[in-house]
């Protein structure tokens, strides 16, 4: 039996081989423009999953390095910021010691207390830093609210934000805060005696009493072990009070006496400096208690100091005086918390660091396993490429032949 062909059936299977061959070169012209193997899933479904696993990870290490940008740019710039509030304090610190020098005039000082003033407003501004988003740098959670309120003219300054730390996730499983909190840095600062105070109210206490022309609090500690404690001294205020028993030579200006004939125990010296303390020195109070007696200055911001004046085992009277002012410690207390945080970003940063050259190595890992399996051998697709042009170019001339073996041209 013989299978006949109609002519249009044979126009049609030479139709349907060219559209073949011309989808074949399309493909190929298609892969070499893109360098790609994979062009739709059918191409190679397993592949294909495989890019779309790479793609996602790459995708993911992408926003990590993004990230590490953005963290690196707030660290950096809170970095430079704390190294302005460094300098300032620094200078603050410069300005206390020179303006407590006796040689100093009322106007000196108030000139002084003037820079100082001007340290502070630039304090305040420093700890209110925005960043490129225009979010406050260390109002920790609340990135739009102004960290600190409060100014020289006023003298009253409070903590608007909270202790937020925020975390952003710079690897697979690592992430590291970009901020500190401005409670940590410039509030929650302990004096000696455990007090909690700021900064600001530290430079505002110490440029206030520079500017009324208030004399620094000297402190002073006494131990001994008998009295009476005849011709031995000690300074309380910038004013030298010395012991006398009657038996001596008599006190010579401008040292006080104090008059301790009567005394028997620590408890009745205390009592009579305290006496003294009182008629001599209108800016100090002295409250006594037991064998105790604590010096309070009636200046701004200004702690207590306990003098303990029971019998020790020492030979003779000490005195230990100690002289610059209890706001230099507050101001050093401050400076080594400002370096503590600098420190901790500059940890923060080398980890960043350390991090983006990490997430740079997988992305490149990912990268080449993503060619191997996805990009085209160029020299394999160009040689099928010239190899499927003659296969179309051979279709079309037998479709020509064929075309012409119809019977109608023999008529």
């Amino acid at each position: 039996m013989v299978d006949r062909i109609s002519t249009s059936l044979a126009q049609q299977l030479g139709i349907n081989a060219i559209m073949f061959q011309q989808a074949q070169v399309n493909q190929a012209q298609q892969q070499i423009s893109l360098g790609k193997r994979i062009l739709t899933p059918s191409d190679d479904p397993s592949g294909a999953a495989q890019v779309l696993d790479f793609n996602q990870s790459i995708s993911r290490i992408t926003q990590f390095q993004t990230n590490i940008n953005y963290a690196e740019n707030r660290l950096s710039l809170s970095d430079t910021t704390l190294q302005s509030v460094t300098n300032s304090l620094h200078r603050v610190r410069e300005l206390a010691v020179q303006g407590y020098n006796d040689t100093n005039t009322a106007a000196d000082r108030q000139s002084i207390a003037n820079e100082m003033f001007q340290r502070l407003d630039e304090m305040v501004a420093l700890a209110n830093t925005k960043d490129a988003n225009g979010d406050y740098l260390y109002s920790g959670f609340k990135g739009q609210t102004q960290a600190v309120t409060g100014s020289a003219a006023t003298g009253v300054f409070s903590f608007q934000g909270d202790q937020g730390q925020r975390l952003i996730q710079i690897g697979e499983n690592r992430t590291v805060s970009d901020n500190n909190s401005g409670a940590e840095l410039f509030f929650n600062l302990q004096d000696k005696n455990g007090n909690a105070e700021d900064v600001f109210t530290t430079l505002y206490s110490l440029a206030t009493d520079l500017a009324t022309n208030r004399p620094a609090l000297e402190e002073t500690e006494l131990t001994f072990n008998s009295v009476p404690l005849d011709a031995e001294s000690m300074t309380i205020n910038g004013i030298n009070y010395e012991f006398d028993d009657g038996t001596g030579p008599a006190i010579a200006p401008p040292s006080i006496a104090v008059d301790i004939s009567a005394a028997v125990t620590g408890d009745d010296v205390a009592a009579l400096l305290n006496a003294a303390v009182a008629s001599n020195d209108s800016t100090v109070d002295l409250d006594q208690t037991n064998n105790t007696l604590r010096i309070i200055a009636n200046t701004p911001g200004e702690g207590e100091l306990a003098i303990d004046v029971s019998l020790t085992s020492a030979a003779s009277a000490t005195n230990v005086s100690i002289p610059l002012y209890d706001h230099l410690d507050q101001l050093d207390t401050a400076l080594n918390r400002v370096l503590d945080v600098r420190s901790q970003i500059g940890a923060r940063l080398n980890a960043l660091d350390s991090q983006q050259e990490t997430n740079q190595d997988f992305l490149l890992n990912l990268q080449s396993a993503k060619s191997q399996v996805e990009d085209l051998d160029m020299a394999e697709a160009i040689s099928r490429f010239n190899l499927q042009i003659v296969s179309l170019q051979a279709a079309q001339q037998s479709f020509v032949k064929v075309q012409n073996l119809s019977l109608f041209n023999l008529l």
